[in-house]
């Protein structure tokens, strides 16, 4: 009975140096799916905040349709650092998964928005800016009230019997909302201490038409 054939050493380091190489091409691998996960969960808490946003915008639009259109016709300009690490740090109450800072916030479309467990702080902090859009230059379908057809040609924005009759202002309004994170990490050039997290954004539109408008044009 022969003896059995042993690896040599030359053998064994390159098993081990092949070895090598398939691990450190997985740990590789490893910061991108960690920061695709992480992204993916903003994007989800992100959409949580923008139709929380969209629910109050909604609710006003129904009561108070001038607040919708008080907004900005610019984009706000976005909180200072020691701002956006105030709201970060904030801590939610004993009976809040999220909030809205400064409670005003809404009106003057530039706040913080908070989740996190109640009575700790944030595990997500956005910023939130929200503004209409300036040009009223744009089309209008409106209904023949006798025959349910559409008009043609529709009516412009600008046309002076669309103007609401309190305020003057139109009917139609744009709205942006765009939600930017993290909140305590805005975006700076830089490298080793002076470089931050580029921040992750995302921007919804809603259209919102003046519900005394919504009953076809005679």
């Amino acid at each position: 009975m022969g003896r059995k054939k042993l690896f040599s050493l030359i053998e064994i380091a390159v098993a081990m140096a092949v070895a090598a190489i398939g691990v450190a091409a997985i740990m590789a691998l490893l910061p991108v799916a960690v920061k695709s996960t992480s992204d993916s969960v903003g994007d989800t808490l992100a959409a949580d905040a923008a139709n929380t946003v969209i629910a109050q915008l909604d609710s006003a639009s129904w009561d108070h349709f001038e607040w919708i259109q008080d907004l900005k016709t610019t984009k706000p300009s976005p909180f200072s650092e020691s701002q956006a690490k105030d709201y970060a740090n904030m801590t939610l109450g004993a009976d809040e998964s999220y909030k809205v800072e400064p409670a005003s916030g809404l009106q003057n479309g530039r706040f913080a928005f908070l989740f996190g467990p109640p009575g700790g702080v944030a595990d997500f902090a956005a910023e939130v800016l929200c503004w209409r859009e300036a040009d009223t230059n744009l089309n209008l379908t409106t209904v023949d009230g006798e025959t349910g057809k559409i008009k043609k040609p529709a009516l412009r924005m600008n046309d002076s019997s669309l103007k609401h009759p309190d305020n003057g202002e139109q009917p139609f309004v744009r709205v942006f909302i765009e939600v930017s994170w993290p909140l305590s990490k805005p975006y700076k050039k830089g490298s080793g201490t002076n470089a931050a997290y580029p921040r992750q954004s995302r921007l919804f539109v809603r259209e919102y038409l003046d519900p005394t408008y919504y009953k076809p044009v005679e």
